[in-house]
């Protein structure tokens, strides 16, 4: 073989093998990227708040998980999925600690309701993970194309520059006024000097100096009386009068005005039970009730309207002679707070009104003020309306959560309808659980049930059920004597009760 042969089959050798590098390159995989893993971000801590009557635990869980918030007064229950927990109840009588844990008894906070509110630190912003650098991909270079010649510019016209003035002598010496405000820097103009004031007659000192004329104003035309309007034929239309609001005595301050108090239940641990009685327009069951009340000694509460109290005297009356306490229901039970947002056209004075009004019935059939509680019609109601009950002396009442019988449903409300015995079961079944103790229950004076189908009838049974074990039945007084506030006396109400509607 010549040497130049062997020179072009080297050639050709390297070229190929040129050209078989790149395909191995593609048919190797591309290196793995990277694996980046997040830190795991710690769990928000547990706190409280209170927001109106509720009170608001916020935290969060890692997996779905059973919640427990235990007390004197709290025995709560809930179960929360994986994240954000926002659990929201009834807020709890004064004095309350309480531990809150999950189903499997594991403690996650421990919390004295009394002490400010717990404010949970701010977690720290996580910071983000680096990004795996890419490759910068190949990009071809573009043909580069030959920039456009620049079109000509039409030069700009001349702006004719003012001739100075006095009244542009204090312009700076490197500016020249253009137009609005706007200067363009260039040379000062020349100066000019003023021309010479012309000169002034002297006046002789005989001479009296000539006074200016002024003109006369336009002469105004004096004022015009109203022209009374014409007496019409038809009569006004007369204006309601309405009762003056109640003038409340600033110097007889509540204890305890001013917090809000939503009493849900008593406290536990002494198997106590509080049956209340709410009385409207009717009061079919009431002396079943008061009869099977006095039989066993029990005492307990009422809350009545002005219009119960105006159709059936003799029943308060038996109410107090029988040592029942008797709290306020409003003197016509309206709804105060549709969806718990208060209507505005109940005012502060028109509630108070309501309630005061009540009072002054209560008062001309037993001779003293009632009981200084009150229970919300429908049970609407709003921390701003519990205040202004508590500055008339009311604290207000609601009932336990799985407490109200329900008893006033009839045939016609098919989902909420049950037999007077499935009623008293159901309720008894309520007392066994563990947070039994210290249940306030909703019944009612009135019931549209056929005869031998209403609770009443067979209440006596149930109370001597509850009686054998144990159960001692109580009043709202008891309750609120027990968690440590004072009682009112009601007599202080009598002075706002005189200036609404004296005693006849």
């Amino acid at each position: 073989m010549s040497l130049g042969n062997h020179r072009r089959l080297s050639l050709l050798l390297a070229l190929g093998a040129l050209t078989l590098i790149p395909a191995c390159r593609k048919d190797q995989p591309p290196p793995p990227a990277p694996e980046v893993t997040e830190p795991e971000h710690p769990l928000a801590p547990w706190s409280w708040h209170k927001l109106g009557g509720l009170l608001v635990v916020v935290g969060e869980v890692k997996e779905p998980t059973e919640l427990t918030l235990t007390g004197h007064y709290l025995n709560e229950h809930t179960f929360a999925e994986a994240g954000p927990v926002r659990w929201e109840m009834y807020a709890p009588p004064q004095g309350e600690v309480a531990v809150l844990r999950t189903g499997n008894g594991k403690m996650l906070a421990t919390w004295n309701f009394d002490a400010p509110e717990s404010k949970p630190p701010a977690p720290p912003k996580p910071k983000p993970a680096p990004a795996p650098a890419k490759p910068a991909p190949r990009v071809k270079p573009l043909p580069v194309k030959p920039a456009p010649a620049p079109k000509p510019v039409p030069a700009p016209a001349p702006i004719p520059v003012p001739k100075p003035s006095a009244e542009n002598k204090a312009w700076p010496e490197t500016h020249l006024p253009l137009s609005k405000g706007i200067f363009r820097k260039g040379a000062a103009p020349k100066r000019t000097p003023a021309p010479p004031a012309p000169a002034v007659a002297k006046t002789p000192p005989t001479a009296k100096p000539v006074q200016p004329v002024v003109p006369k104003a336009a002469a105004i035309p004096p004022p015009t009386k109203p022209v009374p309007p014409a007496p019409s034929s038809i009569p006004p239309h007369p204006q309601p009068v309405l009762p003056p609001p109640p003038t409340v005595n600033p110097s007889a301050q509540w204890p305890g005005a001013g917090e809000a108090l939503n009493l849900l239940r008593g406290p536990q641990g002494s198997h106590w039970i509080c049956m209340t009685f709410d009385g409207g327009s009717s009061n079919e069951v009431a002396q079943d009730v008061l009869d099977a009340l006095h039989e066993r000694n029990i005492h307990t509460t009422f809350f009545v309207t002005g219009e119960f109290i105006q159709k059936y005297p003799d029943i308060i009356r038996r109410m107090v002679q029988e040592g029942h306490e008797v709290g306020n229901h409003t003197m016509h039970h309206p709804h105060f707070a549709p969806n718990m947002k208060r209507d505005p056209k109940w005012t502060k004075e028109r509630f108070q009104q309501e309630l005061l009004t009540a009072d002054e019935a209560f008062l001309k059939v037993a001779g003293r003020p009632m009981d200084p509680y009150w229970r919300a019609p429908y049970g609407e109601q709003t921390a701003e309306i519990r205040k202004w009950a508590e500055e008339l002396g009311y604290r207000h009442v609601a009932w336990s959560e799985g407490a109200d019988t329900l008893d006033w449903a009839t045939v016609k409300e098919r989902k909420l309808y049950r037999t007077g015995n499935a009623i008293l079961d159901r309720l008894h079944q309520r007392m066994d659980k563990q947070d039994g103790d210290g249940l306030i229950v909703l019944m009612h004076l009135g019931s549209a049930r056929p005869e031998s189908d209403r609770p009443a009838k067979v209440l006596g049974p149930f109370l001597d059920q509850a009686l054998d074990e144990g159960w001692n039945f109580v009043n709202i007084g008891t309750y609120l004597q027990e968690s440590g506030r004072p009682r009112w006396n009601s007599s202080k109400r009598l002075a706002m009760l005189g200036q609404t509607a004296p005693r006849q």
